[in-house]
This record gives C-alpha cells, structure tokens and sequence, in this order.
C-alpha cells in the first residue's frame, strides 16, 4: 500500500461547489477550521493527503483565502494533534499562541490544535501540513522551527512526497520516526538559554517584533508583513502609508525606509499592484464590466486618473483590454 491517502483537484469540481467542497476538504484533511475562500486565480488548486506511519502529510495549493479555529472549532477536533506548517511558495499570515508571523518560502512553524488560530493567505499558495500526534512532542509550544531544522525537515519530506506513490506504506514508520527526531531537537531549548525575565516590558505598538535565530532577517521579516498586507487589502481605497505600518507591525519611518532600500515609495507601490489587479480583472471579464466599475473596485475614485496611469504603466488603455485588444 503507497502513502497516498485521499486526493482533491478544484477542476473535478463543478465551479458553483468549488467554495463550499474546499471547505470541507480542508476540514477532513487537516482540522475543522472556519474557512473564507478568495477570489479564484489561475492555476492549480487542490489537495492530497498521505499516510507516513502514525503522522500525515498535506500537500495543499490554494489561492487567497482565509480561515480561524475558534471556540467551535476547537470542541469539534477529536485529534490531539500538533501542526507544522512548512510554506514552499507564496505568504501565509498566521496567527497562533499570542504571535503574529508571516510565513514566506523555506519558514516553518509549529502550532498546537488545542490554541486558537487564524491565517490569511493573500495569493496563490503552495505548502505542506505534517500533523503529528501531541504525545510523540510533549510540551511542544507554537512557534517558528529553527530554519536549519526546517531545512532538514524539508529534505526528508520533499522525498517522500517525490516517491509517496511508489514508497510501499510499511516504510512510512522509519520516516515518520525520522521527522518526529528532527522535531524534537529542532524545539528543544540550547543548553544556555535562560527564559526571558517575567518582569520585562512589552515593546511599543510600533516596534517591529524581536529578531531571534527562528526569525528572518528584521528586514526580510518586515519587507514580507509590509507586501502580504499590502496584497490582502488592495480594494481598500483607506490603504494608506499609516494603515500599511500599522497592518504590518512596523513605525512610519521604518515603512518608508524599508520602500526607500529597494528604490520605491509605498503609494507607488500600492498604485502599481491596483493598476496590475485591475488589469488582470479587465481581461478576464472583458465586456462583462465596465471600466468604471473595475476602477472603483481597485480602489480608484476617479476614473480619469484610473485610464491615465493605466496606459502610461501597460502601453493600451483600460477598454482596449477589457475588449481584448
């Protein structure tokens, strides 16, 4: 017997039943999770979960997306669990045991099925879900793994899945032995760390979280919060340099210096990523929408402004587009 246990593909999904079996799927496959899908993008979508021995393994792509384990959620998970979230491609902002991150290509992350949780997942996904027996990591807290650990980790999973169909099932106990030993000394504490006095003060609203060895670089970290916010919420017309420093866990100052070091500023930045989502709609709906209409949507209130920077950034007009020109 292979590990491959249950598959899922959108395109053998009617479109009208691809939200609400998206749902269910996750469910199923992982935990029960309160989930609001995106809007569709292109590309692949789907799920496959594997067996390796006493654990599972879940290969999701998705695109934008959102969901929380909340209190009737956690009453309805049967599983005593622990999750680790490894990100192959895209963000995914998490929320989980009183922290905030956003997971980029190669980050991990541990998380307990018995805390409250929340994600959001800004574009189009690509990521693993190892779901580990609680009792096999006892005392795990949620938090980032180490990214050498996660590395480790990566490789053994990464040729598993490259062999899961093929890999006879009674193999899937050493592996799943393996990841748990890489686990377990990924979290466990070096022998000279000391727990942060229970005096300490908390750092300013403003202040962009501590750098430790699980973190990113601050600036990667913050560059990273800064895009994933910026893409969650293009339609607001409210998103303004202080709504994005504050979305982001990041002072004024630091936003614009973050902008600064790659040759930018953040409301050229913001109009550049409208003008490209508006752009993307207007082909894809064609004559379906009015010009106005997709401006308006994109955050755009005047729609001469909108039809101006839209031929200076693409070379063709709004309506050339939506006519397929």
């Amino acid at each position: 017997m292979t590990l491959v246990a249950e598959r899922w593909d959108a395109a053998d999904v009617p479109a009208a039943d691809r939200d609400d079996a998206f749902r269910e799927v996750v469910s199923a496959t992982h935990l029960p999770w309160s989930l609001t899908p995106g809007e569709l993008v292109p590309g692949p979508a789907g799920l496959v979960r594997y067996r390796v021995g006493d654990l599972a393994l879940v290969d999701c792509r998705c695109g934008p997306c959102s969901g929380s384990r909340g209190r009737s959620q956690l009453a309805a998970t049967d599983d005593d669990v622990v999750g680790v979230l490894f990100v192959r491609s895209g963000l995914e902002q998490v929320e989980v045991g009183g922290t905030r991150v956003v997971l980029g290509p190669g980050a991990a992350l541990l998380w307990r099925a018995d805390e409250p949780a929340r994600f959001r997942v800004p574009g189009r996904l690509h990521k693993w879900t190892l779901l580990v027996p609680s009792s096999r990591l006892p005392g795990a807290r949620s938090g980032l793994l180490d990214p050498a650990a996660a590395g480790l980790l990566t490789a053994l999973l990464g040729s598993t899945l490259a062999s899961a169909a093929s890999l006879d099932g009674r193999l899937g106990q050493p592996v799943a032995d393996a990841a748990v030993d890489l686990l377990a000394g990924a979290l466990a504490p070096p022998d000279d760390a000391a727990p942060p006095p229970d005096d300490a003060a908390p750092p300013p609203d403003d202040a962009a979280p501590p750098p430790d060895d699980a973190a990113p670089p601050p600036d990667d970290a913050a560059w990273a919060r800064v895009t994933a916010h910026v893409e969650a919420h293009l339609r607001d017309p409210s998103l303004t340099p202080a709504a994005i420093a504050a979305g982001a866990y990041v002072s004024e100052r630091s936003l614009y210096g973050l902008f600064a070091a790659r040759g930018l500023t953040p409301a050229g930045y913001v109009r550049r990523r409208r003008l490209e989502g508006a752009a993307r709609e207007l082909a894809r709906r064609g004559t379906a929408v009015t010009v106005a209409a997709v401006a308006h949507c994109w955050g755009f209130r005047d729609p001469t402004t909108f039809g101006r920077g839209f031929r200076t950034a693409f070379g063709r007009t709004p309506d050339e587009v939506r006519r397929g020109r």
